[in-house]
């Protein structure tokens, strides 16, 4: 994957988009994007840490950072399914917290509270949530899959 520096005027930008989406400042010293056919990755000090146009934060960097997200923490069955890139079911949901929206970003906990995957909440969310019965999120990144090598190679 071919990847080039951000000038210090796109910097300045992205910076201020994930103050905007995560309310955090970003101190990175240097500022990378790298495309592949599919996706858009962004390097922070040579660490993937977003990807995809709606900058989605990668494990890695969720396990250093405390971000303002919605979150829902799940038993030991649903994660090791959500380990092999299942979408999130209602009956593996133990707690949650924050504005769980339909189609918002959702990082999904372990019973500990580490992060295992990044998803997006589905249209029948609030209602699955609230009869224990049907699909909360979509897998959109978990421990495991292509994203995760990516930043893991580079800690």
């Amino acid at each position: 994957m071919q990847k080039h520096v951000l000038s210090q005027k796109d910097m300045r930008e992205f910076k201020n988009k994930i103050k905007m989406l995560y309310n955090i400042d970003i101190n990175a010293n240097k500022i990378e994007i790298g495309k592949d056919k599919k996706r858009v990755f962004y390097f922070l000090d040579d660490v993937l840490c977003f990807f995809d146009d709606k900058l989605i934060p990668t494990l890695c960097f969720l396990q250093k950072n405390d971000i303002n997200m919605p979150w829902v923490k799940i038993d030991e069955g649903a994660v090791k399914a959500i380990v092999r890139g299942a979408d999130l079911y209602a009956p593996g949901v133990l707690e949650s917290s924050g504005n769980l929206m339909p189609g918002s970003l959702i990082v999904v906990k372990a019973r500990q509270g580490q992060p295992v995957a990044v998803m997006m909440g589905t249209g029948e969310m609030i209602e699955a949530l609230s009869s224990r019965k049907g699909k909360v999120a979509t897998s959109l990144h978990w421990i495991g899959d292509e994203v995760w090598n990516m930043c893991k190679s580079k800690t």
